[in-house]
């Protein structure tokens, strides 16, 4: 009766042979890439060491093969694959893909980069990424989305017949309520910050007015931190019918550092927004106090480079801590502020559109604090009325 045939990039049973005292042999039938079958062995000072020198051996062939992946594939090759593959690469960000990076070096290969592709069940990916969301439910969502990449990028090669993290379903976080300013608190929590900044009426040196100027502009654009701080004036129009172009984005990058991104977000993140008054005035302000910089930040750093988000968003944050005294306020609650007011005095598309998102779903889930409208029962109710008034007559 003949052998089995094996899969390509796949080994038979692993023998171990003593060929003299302290030095062993194992071996094992291999099917290449070409489809030819050969023996490969390696040699250990006793059995289990000489079948895993054999196993990374064959295992380093299976991953030396480039983009063939098969079930005996490792996690881990196949997670090197995958950061190749032009559907990743060609789609998204340098940023996101860092992003990835991170996830599967802090997480996913150490809990499964050792398994072969044919070991990774639902079961097991389900344990993995509810355990770790547990404690940070942010990265088990990064993490199920690289390992669903890549799975799907191991079906598409028929390495396996189905993706084991399709069916996995992370706990779902109870929704919090969108929190936004109104127009009151909004004026009450810029006066704050004035006096702040001034050092009236709260300790510490006059600050300068780098803070309330951004939130300024945050207030009458919706703009993000990020987007605030990549602005150069080149983006800036003060003539007759004064507006800004939102057309790009700062991030950093662990081998660039801190970068100003050329586009946004989103595709229809691209946007040119009217200024109202009020950040008009911020901006003339500015431009009439600029000193030039290499980047034409509009609001550049000490050295006249891009002033970094993070430690804008850290002194925001202590600003509106000392201020509202209970830390309930986030810098992102300004964003969130502009969307509820024009959601509320024009209509939600008015709002997606300049927040930059291509529909409503994000904006009315994410950033518009409004009560759900009721069904207008008024009428029916009305007859409980009409009961109590013919008693009455």
């Amino acid at each position: 009766m003949s052998r089995p045939r094996l899969e390509l990039g796949s080994w038979g049973k692993i023998t171990r042979t003593e060929i003299s005292e302290g030095k062993w042999r194992a071996r094992a039938r291999f099917r290449d890439f070409t489809g030819k079958t050969k023996q490969r062995e390696a040699y250990g000072d006793s059995g289990a060491k000489a079948e895993r020198n054999l196993l990374k051996t064959l295992r380093a062939e299976v991953e030396s093969a480039g983009d063939s992946i098969t079930g005996n594939t490792t996690v881990t090759a196949l997670s090197k694959v995958w950061l190749a593959d032009p559907d990743l690469t060609e789609t998204c960000t340098e940023q996101t893909i860092e992003r990835y990076k991170d996830s599967l070096n802090q997480h996913v290969l150490p809990a499964l980069g050792e398994y072969l592709l044919m070991e990774v069940t639902v079961s097991r990916v389900d344990r993995f990424l509810r355990t770790l969301a547990e404690s940070t439910p942010g990265l088990a969502k990064t993490a199920r989305t690289v390992l669903n990449g890549m799975f799907k990028l191991a079906v598409r090669h028929d390495a396996i017949r189905s993706n084991p993290v399709r069916d996995v379903r992370l706990p779902s976080k109870p929704k919090k309520p969108v929190e936004a300013l109104t127009v009151d608190e909004v004026s009450a929590l810029r006066e704050g910050l004035r006096k702040w900044q001034d050092g009236t009426g709260y300790r510490g040196p006059r600050r300068g007015s780098e803070l309330l100027d951004v939130v300024d502009v945050m207030l009458g654009t919706g703009l993000r931190i990020s987007e605030v701080l990549a602005l150069r004036w080149d983006d800036v129009d003060l003539g007759e019918h004064p507006t800004l172009t939102v057309s790009g984005t700062l991030v950093y990058l662990k081998k660039r550092g801190l970068r100003r991104q050329s586009h946004t977000k989103t595709a229809s993140g691209f946007r040119i927004l009217t200024l109202p008054t009020f950040a008009v005035e911020v901006l003339l302000r500015r431009s009439v106090e600029m000193i030039p910089t290499e980047t034409n930040a509009v609001f550049p750093s000490g050295a006249g480079t891009w002033k970094w988000p993070n430690n804008y968003r850290r002194s925001l944050r202590d600003a509106l801590k000392t201020i509202e005294g209970q830390g309930r306020i986030s810098p992102h609650v300004f964003r969130k502020s502009v969307a509820t007011l024009i959601d509320a005095e024009a209509t939600l598309e008015a709002a997606a559109a300049v927040l930059g998102h291509s529909g409503t779903a994000v904006t009315s889930k994410h950033y518009v604090a409004k009560a759900a409208a009721a069904p207008d029962m008024s009428a029916i109710l009305d007859r409980f009325g009409r009961s109590r008034n013919e008693k009455d007559g």
